[in-house]
């Protein structure tokens, strides 16, 4: 079981104990609420592989390689104040392919990857609007919010020998791969450097909570998400800088730095040479492999389902004069 998915499993576990142990122990001061939920999402990136268009991560985006993920959620507010803190661990998949590129040049590098990534995020919120009111015996209500904090990712790219690749079949024969076979990529090093395996991220969006209390004082929550990462990584999708030498690396690790081939060629009339995408012996100037002077991001839309733990009064903010009896005659 790889790292990421025992984190998940873990905390998920931890989660669906913690109302139990919430209602025993009261370890809350009094005067916080606390709510607990799942949460289910859908994940891209922007990095060195995708559609480069005109209008960033919109254009960038490879749209029909989105991935989906789960995580856990916890978020506890103060009575009376207007900041929710939130505690987030998500199971979040991204993935790219040249193959599926618009960009000639990228097209013939002929790279790809996935990442599975766990992410562990402490963010705040705050309201921009807040609406309310009842319905029956419920009490409802809305929040648009900002969000923001701090993130700690864990990421592990990975790609296969492309079955075009010129290696192909000495690697089979000699064991190092199978059809279909994914192989970690920061431990291969394809471009001749280690990089860290745990990353801080900058996750940064809006929100909108509908909020639902059948009178219990225990409300349901559902929260509908967008938040972008800002990382300090150009290494998601294991692309950075140059072409390295492939004589310093593992046969395995070779293969997977170049994978540009003559079978894969698109029909253009002006084709780049292969050449151009494998290193250079001798060349103090290496072929260019991705751009070192951006750095991967990645987003996240995702739907939170979420109860509150501990009973507190519910507000129908901005409708509080339509909530009671109406007194006709005070005499």
């Amino acid at each position: 079981m790889d790292l990421s998915r025992a984190l998940l499993i873990a905390a998920t576990a931890a989660l669906c104990a913690f109302p139990w142990t919430a209602e025993a122990q009261r370890p809350l001061p009094s005067g916080w609420q606390l709510e607990a939920g799942l949460s289910g999402h859908v994940a891209g990136y922007s990095g060195d592989i995708g559609h480069k268009g005109s209008y960033g991560v919109l254009s960038d985006t490879q749209w029909h390689l989105v991935q989906g993920g789960v995580g856990a959620h916890i978020r506890a507010h103060q009575r009376g104040k207007r900041a929710g803190w939130n505690l987030d661990i998500r199971q979040i998949r991204i993935q790219g392919a040249d193959s599926a590129s618009n960009n000639a040049i990228a097209f013939v590098r002929n790279l790809h990857f996935r990442n599975e990534m766990t992410e562990i995020a402490a963010t705040a919120d705050w309201p921009l609007l807040r609406l309310g009111g009842r319905l029956g015996g419920w009490t409802l209500g809305h929040q648009f919010r900002v969000q923001g904090g701090l993130a700690l990712l864990h990421h592990a790219p990975e790609a296969r020998v492309d079955r075009d690749n010129l290696c192909y079949d000495v690697l089979t024969e000699l064991g190092y791969t199978t059809a279909g076979q994914w192989h970690d990529l920061r431990s291969l090093q394809t471009e001749g450097i280690d990089y860290a395996e745990w990353v801080m991220t900058v996750p940064v969006g809006l929100s909108w909570t509908f909020t639902a209390d059948p009178g219990t004082g225990k409300p349901w929550h559902i929260t509908l998400s967008g938040l972008w990462r800002v990382t300090w990584t150009d290494h998601l999708d294991d692309i950075h800088d140059r072409f390295a030498d492939p004589w310093q690396m593992s046969p395995l690790g070779a293969a997977l730095s170049s994978q540009a081939n003559p079978d894969d060629l698109p029909p253009c009339a002006q084709m780049p040479n292969i050449s151009t995408y494998q290193y250079q012996q001798g060349s103090s100037a290496q072929a260019i492999r991705g751009n070192k002077e951006t750095r991967d991001a990645y987003w996240t839309v995702g739907l939170t389902v979420a109860k509150s733990l501990t009973a507190t009064p519910t507000q129908a903010f901005h409708k509080q004069r339509f909530r009671g009896l109406r007194v006709e005659n005070k005499r």
